[in-house]
């Protein structure tokens, strides 16, 4: 096989593995807003690959669904989580941070396990952080999968101090039916609302309930993929606590992520 070839071609598990031993992957960090005080209050960790024998960045959206299907999603994920909290102990230990600040981190379904609370709270130890400042998000559509394991395993990090955020939400089917089991404490609204609720009235309305019965829940709000300042302005006036999206910033590396900590905050006017 040839370069272009191997750079054409789907990953395979041997190669996120090799991947994973030559430290290609690293971890970015997209900044969540504050919607009250316009300040980065939280980052969304996320995974990126950098393949020499591709020459380039993978899309997650080629070795994600490959590395669940393979297993592999399990030990890819005790790295990124341990790297990311390590990458946040960093950031307070050379930043001021706020007092509401989060580290959102992305669970496979693969990872929702009995034995994972244990892990969590091993790995938040090793960084010397607090529990309160880490939120593990679970994807909307994995409360289809074995509620049971699911809501065990989110009652058991609740008691741990971490927070717990359904993402994509408004995605699924009856999913309402679901939360009520889950002691979740964010929801994070899909940015396919953020998109057109202000081309469709419909998603408006529903994007305005959403957050209304969040904050009715005693939760909080997050709303993905905000792109434009109409869009940021509709996710205010409905009440939002937090948004996230490329208006702000893309994902960052750490370092880049680092020098949005002493910001002044986002200018709204």
């Amino acid at each position: 096989m040839n370069m272009h070839d191997q750079a054409h071609s789907a990953p395979t598990r041997e190669s996120l593995v090799a991947a994973l031993r030559k430290r290609e992957f690293s971890m970015h960090y997209q900044p969540q807003l504050s919607c009250r005080t316009a300040r980065v209050a939280g980052a969304e960790a996320l995974m990126r690959w950098h393949s020499a024998e591709r020459n380039g960045p993978v899309s997650p959206a080629s070795f994600i669904p490959l590395a669940e299907q393979s297993g592999f999603i399990v030990e890819l994920g005790d790295w990124s989580m341990a790297s990311a909290l390590r990458m946040m102990a960093a950031w307070r230990d050379e930043a001021r941070l706020p007092a509401d600040f989060r580290l959102a981190i992305n669970l496979s379904r693969r990872q929702i396990v009995p034995e994972l609370p244990g892990k969590v709270e091993r790995l938040i130890a090793q960084a010397g952080l607090e529990p309160s400042c880490v939120e593990l998000e679970i994807t909307e559509s994995y409360l289809f999968h074995d509620l049971p394991t699911m809501v065990e395993v989110t009652r058991q990090l609740r008691k741990l101090g971490v927070r717990v955020a359904i993402d994509d939400f408004g995605t699924g089917f009856s999913v309402l039916e679901h939360l009520r089991h889950i002691p979740a404490t964010t929801i994070k609204i899909d940015c396919s609302f953020t998109r057109q609720m202000l081309e469709i009235e419909r998603d408006h309305i529903i994007m305005r309930n959403l957050i209304r019965m969040v904050r009715d829940l005693g939760m909080e709000s997050v709303c993905e993929g905000v792109e434009t300042m109409a869009q940021l302005e509709a996710v205010k006036d409905m009440g939002a606590d937090y948004w996230q999206g490329f208006l702000f910033s893309p994902a960052l590396p750490g370092a880049e992520f680092r020098g949005l900590l002493d910001a002044p905050g986002m200018d709204l006017r």
